[in-house]
This record gives C-alpha cells, sequence and structure tokens, in this order.
C-alpha cells in the first residue's frame, strides 16, 4: 500500500506539467529540473508519511521509468531542499502541507505617496486608506479560502488517493470550466472554492465508485495551484485613480488602499463596483469604519471597476464630540447617526443641546437642537455641528478653608447650615481665630457679598446662618493673624540666622540652635537688642532699640543672670568676634631666597625684611633690585557694583572680566629695604602678598616702535639710546619724547624734556625699555578739514571786500 501511494505522488510531481496523466505513463519524460520546491516539499512529506527512505523512492522511480539522470536530479533537489538553499519561487510561497497558497508570481501594484489636502486629511475615513499603523495592502502570501472566487486562469490540483491512484493540474478556462479527463468539463468559474470542490467531488464519483458508500477506499484531495491575478481599474473621487494589479483574492478595500481613498470632493459612502458594465454592489465605508462589517467588502474579478462617487452632504463636526471632522451624511439622517459616527460626546461635553449653522446658499443661519431632538433634525450639506463644554459652575458646592480639619469642597445639601459644615469638616482646630470669621457668598448678578460671623456665637448657639450654592467659608489660624515671631542672630555661631520665637526661649537656648560658639566669638560682650513695645511706638520719640549686654559661658552652662532674661518676638542677638583675633595670613616669597615658601605673618607689623629674614636671606644669585611684589586685592561689594555699572556703560568691557579678586604689582626696592630694614619703603605684609626675587639678569628687551625689537646684552656702558640704535633705531611712527623703561621690579620711569635735550631713563638689567607709536592720523579727512577751512577764508574774505566796495 505505501509503495502504491509514493508512486502515485512520484507520478504527480513527474508528469506534473500536464493537464491530465493516466497512471501508466512512464516517468521517463518528466522534466525535474522544472519542479518547484513545493513539489519537493510534498515528495519528502509523503515518504516521511509512508516511512519510506530515500533509497527505496530511488528505486520505486527507476521502477517507473525514470532515468538516471532524473533520479540524480530528483535527489539532488531533495538534497538542497532539507539544506535550506530553495528557490525564490518556495521562499516567497505557504508551503503549509494543508494551505492553499496565492502564486508568488503576481506581481501586484505597490502604494504610492498621497499628497492629499488638509480638507481630505480632516475627513473622516481617509487614515482608514491611509494609515501607517492599518494597511489593505493586498499579500500574495495567504492562504485560500473556502469562500474564494475561482477565476479565469487559476489552476486546480486534484489528486485521487487510496485504491486508486490518480493526479490532474487543471486551469480554468476562457469558457469558465476545468475539463477533467474521461468526465468533461465542470463549471467552476465564479462560484466558492468551497462549492467547487463539493461539484470536483460529485463528478468524480461516476469514475471512481470507491469515493462513495459508507466504507469508501478511494479518496479525493482537492486544492488551488498558482491563482491568476486581477486588473481593477478605480476611477472618480479617488487621491489616485488608475489601473492596478491585483492578487485574486483581493477585495474592493484592497484597491481603494492603493488608490488612496477618496479624495476631498469623494465619497465614503457611495463606492460603487461595477462588473461586467453592471452595479454589482455598493459599499459604505461607515458600515466597516463604526461596525466593523465587511459584508460588501466583495473579492474583485479581473476587469472589474470601483466608482467612488461626489460625496452628497458633508458635515462639519467640532466640540467636545470623540471624533471631529468632516462626516458625510445619507439622506434622512438625523443628528443621533452623526452622534454615533462621531463616537459620541467626550466626558466633558454639554450634552442638552447642540450648535447646528446651516449654510442657506446665501446667508448662515444657526439653529438650537436640543437633545429631544436628535433623532428628528437632518442634515443639509455644509451644515457644521458643534457641541459645546460644561461650564465651570457647581449647583450644589460650597467650600470652607483654614483652620478646620478637612478644608475643601463640600455638597450643599438641604437647609444647611454653617455650624453643620464645620461639623462636617471634622471640626475647628485648636488654633481658630474664634473672633471672626467670613462667608463669601456670590450673588445672582455674580457680584460678591462678605458676610463675617463670630465663632464663639456660634458654638454657643447665638448664631448660625443658611448656606447658599458657591459660599466659601474662611476661618483663619490665629498664626495667620499676626506677624510671623521670630528671632535672629547674627555674629560668630555656627549657623546665624532667624529662628521661629517660643515662649520662654533664652539667650543659651537660641545659640544652642544656632550650633554653638565660634572658636572667634567673644562670649563676654553678647548683645541683644529690642524693638520697642506698642506703648513706646505709640509716642515720637528719640528711642529706636533696647539693648542689653551679657556674658554667656562658652560651654553653654547655666547661669542666673542670662536665664532671667527671655527673648521676646523680633529680638536680635549680636555674637562679635574678639578683639584679639585675626584669621592666619600667609605670604609667598619665591626665588633666590635660602628658604622659598609660605610663611604665617606672625605680627601686625611684621614687614617685607621680615619675611626675608625669617627665610634666610637673598641667596648670592639674587638679583635683589628686581624683586617684585603682587598684593592681593577683594573688592567689597560696593567696589564690585560700581565696576560692574562702568562695564554697562562700557560696550568694549564685558562682566566676565570684572574679577573680585585681583593681584597689583607693587613697585618696591628690595636692596633698600635689605640696607634700611624699617624704614619708609619696607611695607608691611599682607595676607596674600607674593613676593618673588629673580635670579641676576643680564639683557635688556627692546620692544615698541623701533625697527627691529629684540633683547640685548646688558653693560653698563650702554645708555638707552645705544640699545635703541642697536635694534635698529626709532621708527617712523616712534614717539621719541614718550619712551620708557619698565624695570624688572614693575616700577616705571619715563622720559624728561630738558631745556635743549631729553634725559631718557637709567637702564638696569632685567628692564624693557618701550617706544610708544605715534597714533595714526587719517590724511584723507585732515585734507578734507584744510579744504574746508580754506574755503571758509576765502568766503570771508569774498564778504569783506564786498562790504568794503
Amino acid at each position: 500500500m505505501k509503495k502504491m501511494l509514493l508512486l502515485v505522488l512520484f507520478s504527480f510531481l513527474f508528469l506534473g506539467t500536464a493537464s491530465s496523466q493516466s497512471s501508466n505513463v512512464s516517468a521517463s519524460s518528466v522534466n525535474v529540473e522544472a519542479m518547484s520546491d513545493a513539489q519537493i516539499e510534498k515528495i519528502i512529506a509523503k515518504m516521511d508519511a509512508n516511512g519510506m527512505s530515500l533509497e527505496e523512492a530511488i528505486s520505486l522511480a527507476r521502477a517507473r521509468g525514470a532515468s538516471q539522470t532524473q533520479i540524480d536530479q530528483m535527489v539532488a533537489k531533495i538534497n538542497a531542499y532539507k539544506s535550506g538553499a530553495r528557490t525564490t519561487a518556495a521562499t516567497n510561497s505557504d508551503s503549509g502541507a494543508n494551505e492553499e497558497s496565492l502564486s508568488d508570481e503576481v506581481q501586484v501594484s505597490t502604494k504610492e505617496v498621497v499628497d492629499a489636502s488638509a480638507k481630505n486629511r480632516n475627513t473622516f475615513g481617509y487614515h482608514f486608506f491611509n494609515s501607517e499603523n492599518l494597511s489593505f495592502e493586498p499579500s500574495t502570501s495567504v492562504p485560500v479560502s473556502e469562500s474564494y472566487s475561482l477565476g479565469i486562469g487559476d489552476e486546480v490540483n486534484i489528486a485521487v488517493y487510496g485504491a486508486s491512484q490518480q493526479t490532474y493540474q487543471l486551469s480554468v478556462q476562457k469558457s469558465g470550466s476545468i475539463s477533467i479527463p474521461d468526465l468533461g468539463p465542470v463549471y467552476v468559474y465564479g462560484i466558492a472554492f468551497g462549492e467547487a470542490k463539493e461539484k470536483i467531488k460529485n463528478r468524480l464519483i461516476s469514475i471512481y465508485n470507491g469515493m462513495s458508500g459508507d466504507r469508501p477506499n478511494t479518496f479525493v484531495d482537492i486544492s488551488m495551484g498558482s491563482l491568476k491575478g486581477v486588473k481593477v481599474n478605480v476611477i472618480g473621487e479617488v487621491n489616485l485613480p488608475g489601473t492596478y494589479s491585483l492578487p485574486a483574492t483581493a477585495s474592493a478595500f484592497n484597491a481603494l488602499y492603493l488608490a488612496g481613498g477618496p479624495n476631498e470632493n469623494g465619497s465614503f459612502r457611495a463606492i460603487d463596483v461595477l462588473r461586467d458594465g453592471k452595479l454589482l454592489t455598493s459599499i459604505d465605508v461607515y458600515v466597516y469604519l463604526i461596525d466593523g462589517n465587511t459584508q460588501n467588502n466583495i473579492q474583485l474579478r479581473d476587469q472589474d471597476v470601483i466608482l467612488v462617487r461626489p460625496y452628497l452632504n458633508r458635515v462639519k463636526i467640532a466640540g467636545e464630540f470623540k471624533r471631529t471632522g468632516l462626516f458625510e451624511a445619507k439622506k434622512d439622517e438625523t443628528v443621533a447617526d452623526l452622534l454615533r459616527y462621531a463616537g459620541g460626546f467626550t466626558d466633558r461635553a454639554y450634552t442638552h443641546r447642540l450648535e447646528l449653522y446651516r449654510n442657506n446658499t446665501r446667508t448662515l443661519s444657526f439653529k438650537d437642537v436640543p437633545a429631544d431632538q436628535f433623532s428628528q433634525v437632518q442634515f443639509m450639506n455644509g451644515d457644521s455641528l458643534v457641541a459645546g463644554a460644561l461650564s465651570e459652575r457647581f449647583e450644589n458646592r460650597v467650600s470652607i478653608g483654614g483652620a478646620v480639619y478637612r478644608p475643601g469642597n463640600y455638597e450643599l445639601t438641604e437647609n444647611l447650615m454653617l455650624s453643620d459644615l464645620i461639623k462636617e469638616a471634622d471640626g475647628l482646630k485648636e488654633e481658630a481665630f474664634m473672633e471672626r470669621g467670613v462667608i463669601t457668598r456670590k450673588m445672582k448678578d455674580m457680584s460678591l457679598k462678605a458676610i463675617s460671623f463670630s465663632l464663639v456665637d456660634m458654638l454657643n448657639g447665638s448664631y448660625d446662618i443658611a448656606l447658599q450654592k458657591e459660599d466659601r467659608i474662611q476661618i483663619s489660624s490665629k498664626f495667620d493673624m499676626r506677624e510671623a515671631r521670630t528671632v535672629e542672630i547674627v555674629g560668630e555661631v555656627q549657623f546665624p540666622g532667624t529662628y521661629a520665637w517660643a515662649d520662654k526661649l533664652k539667650i543659651g537656648d537660641l545659640v544652642f540652635q544656632a550650633g554653638g560658639f565660634k572658636e572667634n566669638a567673644e562670649v563676654s560682650g553678647i548683645e541683644v537688642s529690642r524693638v520697642l513695645d506698642e506703648n513706646e511706638i505709640s509716642k515720637l520719640t528719640n528711642s529706636l532699640l533696647h539693648t542689653y549686654q551679657f556674658s554667656l559661658d562658652r560651654d553653654l552652662k547655666f547661669d542666673a543672670e542670662t536665664e532671667s532674661f527671655e527673648l521676646k518676638p523680633f529680638d536680635k542677638v549680636y555674637v562679635r568676634r574678639a578683639p584679639g583675633y585675626r584669621p592666619q595670613g600667609v605670604v609667598s616669597l619665591q626665588g633666590e631666597v635660602l628658604f622659598a615658601g609660605d610663611f604665617g605673618i606672625s605680627r601686625k607689623d611684621e614687614k617685607i625684611s621680615d619675611i626675608i629674614n625669617r627665610a634666610g636671606g637673598v641667596s648670592p644669585e639674587a638679583y635683589v633690585r628686581g624683586a617684585s611684589l603682587r598684593r592681593k586685592i577683594v573688592l567689597s561689594e560696593v567696589e564690585y557694583q560700581a565696576k560692574l555699572a562702568l562695564v554697562a556703560q562700557d560696550s568694549t568691557m564685558k562682566k566676565e572680566d570684572v574679577d573680585r579678586e585681583e593681584y597689583q604689582i607693587v613697585g618696591i626696592d628690595l636692596a633698600d629695604i635689605l640696607a634700611h630694614p624699617g624704614q619708609g619703603g619696607d611695607l608691611e605684609v599682607h595676607a596674600g602678598d607674593q613676593i618673588f626675587v629673580p635670579s641676576k639678569m643680564e639683557t635688556v628687551m627692546v620692544s615698541g616702535a623701533v625697527l627691529s625689537p629684540v633683547a640685548h646684552t646688558y653693560t653698563t656702558k650702554k645708555k638707552l639710546k645705544e640699545y635703541i640704535f642697536n635694534s635698529g633705531g626709532f621708527a617712523q611712527s616712534a614717539k621719541k619724547g614718550k619712551v620708557y623703561v619698565l624695570y624688572a621690579n614693575g616700577t616705571t620711569e619715563a622720559t624728561k624734556s630738558g631745556l635743549f635735550a631729553r634725559h631718557y631713563p637709567k637702564v638696569e638689567p632685567g628692564c624693557e625699555i618701550i617706544v610708544p607709536k605715534k597714533p595714526e592720523v587719517d590724511k584723507a579727512a585732515n585734507a578734507s578739514k584744510w579744504l574746508a577751512i580754506a574755503s571758509t577764508f576765502a568766503a570771508l574774505i569774498t564778504a569783506i571786500a564786498v562790504a568794503v566796495n
């Protein structure tokens, strides 16, 4: 039995290109090279199902008449398939044993980009055919359903197995039928695949008796082979009208998707499908979009025409609807219908009335649509329907805030009294201000009215008031009714600042809260300043504050005097710095000294010579006349803000160029300081000072308006002008009378003009001779100036001459 089944399979595959073959035809005529991967897969599946080895299958094929070349080709194809090297046709098809797939040879049209207008994109249904997430693009790799209608050119495969074996590969002819050998034509065009299978099976029973009866021994498997694609014309009001190639299983939505759907003038509710010049069906896309019903989305056939007609009634939906945009209304459809298409109202919609704006061809009219007329009011083309939003107005709300345990909004129930609302808010807080509360009431004309009440009277039952909607009750805390009571501590404590005042607060308590004293605090002179009391400020006097002096223990031990003094609100405590305390100051000494480095300033009057002596003096290589001092200058807040103000007025300066800390060069004569320590030139050192003692210098730099700025070897025999001449002499732009010398210690000396000659500064090692430049002169401007003067002068002469004559 297994061998017979396999023989039937080989016969079917070897003779697959024929329309019909009998079981006794030789396998030698089969073109193995032309066999598809789907056929190879079926051979392997049948071999596995029947437990046959490849060698047994080869023997049967050879007995059937297959040549060795055919067998070798078959073995190669089977091995190639098992290794995954499939052909393109097999890769693109669905090769499931029980799934009938579309032919991958169908070249379907592809979706093009739609350049739609803004109105088109705003039309309900547009995104259905032009969404990136929803695609109706037809696929060529889907199983053929039982409802598929057979068309001209479709291929039907019939495999008879069991007691009888036979295979047929038949195509639907132009006559609409398939021709089964020994049976004749069977008309299958246009009928469902499931119905066609039953029709073919019933015809086969006439020649295969084993298929009938209660215990049949012959069976048939009917499947679809390759399917011929269809060409469909999409015309009318569509975005991309034209002819589209589609798979045989394509539906109307597939074609409309490729055409981009209706354009801004197209109807989504009157799309006609024409076949052989006659109306086959009319599609309403809303039926699918709203209800998901695809009943009219029929399967297309070759040369079908899809006609999208212009819309009839277009209505604009705006406001608080779930869907907004342009909708299409059929004849006799009402507001209720479009409300369903729009998905209903949003949660913020005012649903009792809609606004209908109507185009009367010449003017516009407005119509109220109350809720009870939604199912009666019909639409006209150009109507606009607007749903308003709920107003922020409550019918039964009151609110209470302030010193109650549950502030917030409450329902205004019938006969709700003020006392009832306070109870609902869990009562008053302990700190509630009992003397006064206020009800802010909104009147009918939307003006506000203040109603005051006493909580004391309300609690003892002598007063109560009925509340109205939108009443706002404010009950304040006694802390809200007075200025925040604080005390402040400044000076030498860890955390100076403002702290909350408390009854019985002592000075030591405040110092404790501020983290205690700093090491530099003077605890014997703590001062407290206190503002004048109510009685004192009622009179005009010279007094501004009261001050008190106290001495505290550094460890905040209790003291009878200070413990008896209690701080009052707004007191200010001053903890001053001890008079002998100074932060450690450091002077940096670098260069040619024996012990260069940083030195702490030990005395207020410590001088430069003292620091040099502490460093062991200068080294033999030191050039003391070139020693310099850089002093750290820290700008005060006033100075810093003044500089910023100057920067704001000067466009050439930037705020980033202003530093709060900067260094200035201070000219010193270290040789004189060391020769006469403690004298006028021996300055006192400050924290941050930087003293530098250079090594011996042997050069002189010439720069500025000379022909060759360069450094020269210092010699005592040369004067300043000789150094300039050695640099090529003065340039044409040089200001010879303004030559000056910048010495190594940071000081400068300028040229002095005498009665008969200039006196140039003395040259020392390490100095720089600087020759300034003359400012550039605009000769053209000067010429214009002299011309103007000459013209004025000539005019003056002419005027005088005329006057004389």
